[in-house]
């Protein structure tokens, strides 16, 4: 499941070189699960963010509890899944993190969902080794998304129903933990919303 055609079609054609049967190319949740639901499948690889609704993880935990003798790769090009959104589901332990940046060679991504074929059959118990999350509370992940949103401080306060003190301890913490050096309180922010959007792979 991929949002973005040429990313979709790419994996697909590097992937059948390597002998692997696709039996469905998909862009969303909804697509995804009539294709499971049509099709007896080893293993799934599922981007996090596919847009407006129900994530990658969102299916990967659904899939996890009723289908768990499918392998599941979660291929992302956010180094942690918080970065998507707030309330999202834990990664299932018996899934493979993949940080799309990360596959500097096809062997990463097919070792990867060797492993979840693995993990399915119960032969191995491989637990998100490519998992690199960000050191930052849920709080804080929160603030950072929405300090790069472009909302302010005040805007921030009303969100999280917190003072602007308090969101502002919050922004200093980020700084503090992402290794940004204060400068002035604009420039913080606008470190901040680039750091977010690298972390996220877009920049």
């Amino acid at each position: 499941m991929e949002d973005d055609a040429l990313t979709r079609s790419a994996i697909a054609t590097a992937l059948e070189a390597k002998g692997y049967v696709i039996v469905s190319q998909v862009i969303n949740v909804s697509q995804a699960i009539a294709a499971i639901s049509a099709h007896d499948l080893d293993v799934v690889v599922l981007d996090l963010d596919v847009g407006i609704g129900p994530t990658g993880l969102d299916l990967a935990e659904v899939l996890s509890r009723r289908l768990p003798n499918i392998g599941i790769v979660l291929l992302t090009s956010s180094v942690d899944p918080r970065l998507i959104r707030a309330s999202l589901p834990q990664i299932p332990a018996n899934a493979i993190y993949v940080v799309k940046q990360d596959v500097a060679d096809m062997k990463i991504l097919t070792d990867a969902i060797e492993s979840a074929i693995d993990n399915a059959r119960g032969l191995t118990k491989s637990k998100n080794q490519y998992v690199d999350q960000i050191p930052l509370t849920d709080v804080q992940m929160e603030t950072l998304r929405l300090v790069a949103q472009g909302l302010s401080n005040s805007q921030i306060a009303k969100q999280r129903f917190v003072t602007e003190k308090a969101v502002e301890y919050t922004i200093n913490k980020i700084a503090a933990a992402l290794e940004i050096t204060p400068n002035s309180t604009a420039n913080q922010r606008v470190h901040i919303a680039r750091m977010y959007f690298h972390l996220r792979g877009q920049g």
